[in-house]
């Protein structure tokens, strides 16, 4: 087998509703290729689906990181508290880009990313 390349990226949560909310806040999307109360997955701007889901026995596990890209890191991140996440530490400076990590109102962890011109 050999992957073709990503379809979508998933995370997982206690609460749909509240997931939508917050990356909606957070990353200003609009195009959903489908929402329910127990998934819910957004198109990106550059055609990549990002995504959550709800256990169907209401078990949360921890998921892996995601790096979102955005044009102004700084002006991201200051959505993310008031949207209910959190930031860990500040804005990291690295050769090749600028991060900040946060987690999402369950725990996820994400990281806003703009890479350096």
């Amino acid at each position: 087998m050999k992957a073709r390349g990503i379809d979508a990226i998933y995370f997982s949560v206690t609460d749909v509703p509240r997931a939508a909310a917050f990356y909606r806040h957070i990353l200003d999307v609009a195009e959903v290729t489908m929402e329910s109360d127990h998934a819910c997955e957004f198109v990106l701007p550059d055609g990549n689906a990002f995504g959550f889901g709800k256990y169907s026995d209401d078990k949360w596990i921890p998921s892996g990181c995601i790096l979102f890209a955005v044009d102004d890191v700084a002006v991201a991140a200051a959505g993310v508290p008031e949207a209910g996440g959190k930031l860990i530490d500040g804005v990291r400076e690295f050769p090749t880009c600028h991060a900040q990590w946060c987690e999402d109102p369950d725990g996820n962890s994400f990281v806003l990313h703009a890479r350096r011109a």
